[in-house]
């Protein structure tokens, strides 16, 4: 909804400088924008000031209206004093205004009871643009982490700390020296003349027919889901009932096959991809599932209802994939609550035993020769698959930064990326080729920089045997090119997403095909099949439409997919942004809603970016590229 800003409440503003900042630029003009320059630390302050007045009288004053309005309102543009790189300024500011408050509360507060504290939060998280019901689900379902970890820990966070790492993906880093310094512990990695100093290339294909690996992910299925409901719903997540949900109409009521809006997977639809995949790929070698089953109402989960639904989705797996070694992984959403994965020796009732025990027996079928213990440790492991190469499956949601767990302890998941590279150093001594699943993509700016910088180093000591790296969570048809940290010319190694089969946002659903070469497990080839849900939607007595939307060498014109041969291709994807939209328009699945939204100047630079980083906070590869004359679209 856009909010227009009355004379009166502009007029405010310039009069008072909105007291925790100034006015850098405006227009004069009714219901265009004005420009604040937040003095965080003051804000931080008045906002605390202002809530406990609201507290006693139990009305908001002008100037915590004024405060609000600076993080709520369309109309105010917010650069922050010290966090100048922030991505959404408004995001980090809601986020400091919300953990400031809170803990200096809770400081003072004698009587630190779950009950109260809980109560707080959700008084703090009503102020901002959530519904209610999603505030008091949220608090509710992780109170006991948060009492754990406010009891626990020697030194209470700053506000700064909190927004630095559950909000790094936005750059809310007040102090990025502290948040970029080596102050995590250390893999051991051991010395090799493989390390690759020259951009890896491609081998001689061998003349046997190649591997079919399909890679699924991101199913996200919701049991309640409803046809014909109003999908505007304005909880994050819509398509099923909710409170205070207006009646649908023509305009808004959800679609058959999905729906383009905040919605997941109804059955009938995840059904028909596993359908579409046997008869349209009778052959099929080996199948990659990079997880997140659940649906994304994070403030209403249970450890049953998680259990039936992955229950669920497993059985059918294995129905469609019979005698197909299928290799699965967890996704941040099978946690409950989403999201939490928590460190070694903490609470029994606060720890992920219950979802490993239930996991090992649900893959048991799938992984009849795995060592159970790292499932067991973190819902990891590894295997020899029949077809001859090493698949290393990782639990890398520890990383995901809204892990809330990041905030009790940031090291904790050391011990996994130790047992990662010895698993690859005895790879490497037995002479195999790797495959490694991972959920959250390590280049991501959501995956906390402790685990991406540690996983970079990995990869580059064994990239001359990581021969493809699969992952899902961002639910688009993206890939990465490692590039060396010392030098960002040499191009090491690639990562693949899956995209996802759910429309959860505005995007059509995919899955992906790869062909394998059988001896050297390289990455020939890979296919992205999709249907159009508009589409789809006006035919609800008939199957989606699925189509092979593009095949990777042929639409790119490249020879291979080595790394060497995609760091060519993005340094033509930098020469010119007409090429590097149809990139985008393909990362979006061609998806109706995107295309309609288009990619500007700063939106193509992001995605070229992101094509090049491989840990947060260095750009140095996308530097490269962007330092090359552009096209334009």
């Amino acid at each position: 909804m856009n909010i227009r800003i009355s004379w009166l409440f502009w007029f405010a503003y310039v009069l008072v400088g909105v007291q925790c900042g100034k006015i850098i630029e405006s227009d004069n003009t009714i219901g265009e924008s004005v420009a604040v320059e937040v003095d965080i630390a003051k804000y931080e302050a008045d906002f605390l000031q202002e809530f406990d007045r609201y507290q006693t009288t139990g009305r908001r004053s002008v100037n915590f209206d004024r405060l609000l309005d600076l993080i709520k309102s369309p109309n105010i543009k917010v650069t922050l004093d010290r966090m100048p790189h922030a991505r959404d300024p408004k995001v980090c500011l809601t986020c400091l205004s919300a953990s400031y408050s809170f803990m200096e509360i809770y400081k003072r507060t004698a009587n630190k009871e779950k009950s109260t504290l809980a109560k707080l939060a959700q008084d703090i998280c009503h102020l901002y643009s959530l519904k209610t019901y999603v505030c008091d689900g949220l608090v509710e379902l992780n109170a006991d982490m948060m009492m754990f970890i406010l009891e626990h820990l020697d030194e209470l966070p700053t506000a700064e700390r909190v927004c630095a790492v559950a909000f790094q993906g936005e750059d809310c880093v007040l102090d990025r020296p502290y948040i970029l310094s080596d102050r995590y512990p250390k893999v051991n990695i051991t010395a090799s003349r493989n390390v690759l100093r020259t951009s890896k290339g491609a081998s001689i294909p061998s003349n046997e027919e190649p591997l079919t690996i399909i890679h699924l992910t991101d199913i996200h299925y919701d049991p309640e889901y409803v046809v014909g409901i109003n999908a505007d719903c304005a909880a994050g997540a819509c398509c099923r009932h909710v409170p205070d949900l207006e009646p649908s109409d023509s305009a808004n009521a959800a679609g058959f096959w999905g729906d383009y809006r905040d919605c997941d997977s109804p059955w009938h639809a995840v059904v028909d991809v596993m359908e579409q995949i046997r008869t349209q790929h009778p052959k099929i070698d080996a199948v990659y599932f990079t997880g997140d089953i659940i649906h994304h109402f994070t403030w209403n989960t249970t450890v049953a209802s998680n259990e039936e639904a992955m229950r669920q989705v497993f059985q059918l797996l294995k129905e469609r994939f019979v005698d197909i070694p299928l290799y699965p992984i967890l996704g941040n959403h099978e946690a409950d609550p989403a999201n939490l994965y928590a460190p070694h020796h903490v609470p029994a009732k606060l720890t992920s035993k219950y979802l490993y025990d239930f996991i090992a027996e649900q893959w048991d079928e799938w992984l009849p020769n795995v060592n159970r213990s790292t499932i067991d440790d973190g819902g990891y492991y590894t295997a020899l698959s029949p077809l001859g190469h090493r698949i290393i499956a990782l639990n890398n949601n520890f990383c995901f930064v809204h892990n809330w767990w990041l905030l009790y302890s940031d090291v904790y998941f050391i011990r996994q990326l130790q047992w990662l590279h010895n698993t690859l150093q005895d790879a490497e001594n037995a002479g195999e080729k790797v495959h490694i699943l991972a959920h959250v993509p390590s280049y991501d700016n959501y995956c906390y920089i402790g685990w991406t910088r540690e996983y970079r180093k990995i990869v580059e000591r064994f990239a001359h045997i990581i021969e493809g790296q699969f992952n899902g969570h961002s639910h688009v048809d993206e890939f990465n090119v490692y590039y060396r940290k010392d030098d960002p010319t040499v191009a090491i190694n690639v990562a693949w997403n899956g995209g996802s089969t759910t429309t959860f946002t505005k995007l059509n659903p995919n899955y992906k095909v790869f062909y394998v070469d059988r001896e050297s497990f390289e990455i020939l080839d890979h296919e992205t099949w999709i249907y159009n849900l508009t589409e789809a939607n006006l035919h609800p007595d008939r199957e989606p439409i699925w189509f092979k939307e593009y095949t990777f060498k042929q639409h790119y014109g490249l020879t291979d997919l080595s790394p060497k041969s995609l760091d060519t291709l993005l340094h033509k994807l930098a020469h010119s942004d007409a090429e590097l939209l149809q990139y985008w328009n393909l990362k979006q699945k061609n998806s109706d809603p995107m295309l309609s939204q288009g990619c500007d100047k700063t939106c193509l630079r992001d995605t070229l970016c992101a094509l090049a980083r491989t840990e947060y906070s260095d750009d140095s590869a996308c530097e490269r590229l962007l330092s090359q004359p552009r096209g334009e679209a």
